[in-house]
């Protein structure tokens, strides 16, 4: 993590990079998905076919998992990302831009960043930074606008992990369908 001191320069390229690398997944939170329904009107049955639902094999936490939990399902634990196309890409890429970039998910507006609240708010680069063409070009990064992005995925973070251990303990018959009916009509995701 770094310092106040440290001076990075960064502006996104609009590349896509960070939308098509095969080993990288949007993970979406309860916000994410109330914000891409509201913001596309769509359905609980229409924002299911634009996610995926990656099935946890092993008492294991997937690299890159650590901080989104997972969820229990009709087909067991699972962790909720943005569908990628048979290329690879993902859902919501068209000509190397994002058509959801106003409402996009919070992982996508931090990135190439990422946040922690261990004892103080700390924030570094991630582990798959090099793809992203946009570091050590443009502005340098205000540590003060980092902060205040970093408030808001931790915030959003601990609200979706604090629904998802309140879903995996009370929820009898997990579904899929009835987990994104549950986020939808939760006040604490309303947009």
């Amino acid at each position: 993590m770094n310092s106040d001191d440290d001076q990075i320069h960064f502006e996104c390229t609009k590349c896509g990079a960070c939308c098509r690398e095969d080993s990288l997944l949007v993970t979406i939170t309860g916000h994410d998905i109330a914000r891409i329904s509201m913001g596309l009107g769509l359905s609980s049955n229409e924002i299911i076919r634009a996610i995926d639902f990656y099935l946890v094999s092993s008492n294991e936490t997937p690299k890159g998992f650590r901080d989104i939990p997972a969820v229990n399902t009709e087909k067991g634990p699972a962790y909720i990302a943005l569908k990628k196309l048979e290329n690879k890409d993902c859902i919501f890429l068209k000509n190397d831009l994002c058509m959801i970039h106003t409402i996009r998910p919070v992982v996508c507006m931090s990135f190439p960043f990422v946040f922690r609240d261990d004892i103080e708010l700390n924030w570094g680069l991630s582990a798959m930074q090099n793809i992203c063409p946009g570091l050590g070009k443009g502005p340098k990064v205000k540590i003060s606008d980092l902060r205040e992005l970093a408030l808001v995925v931790l915030e959003d973070l601990n609200s979706y992990r604090s629904f998802i251990e309140e879903w995996n303990k009370v929820e009898k018959k997990p579904t899929a369908n009835r987990l994104i009916d549950a986020i939808l009509s939760n006040p604490r995701f309303s947009v």
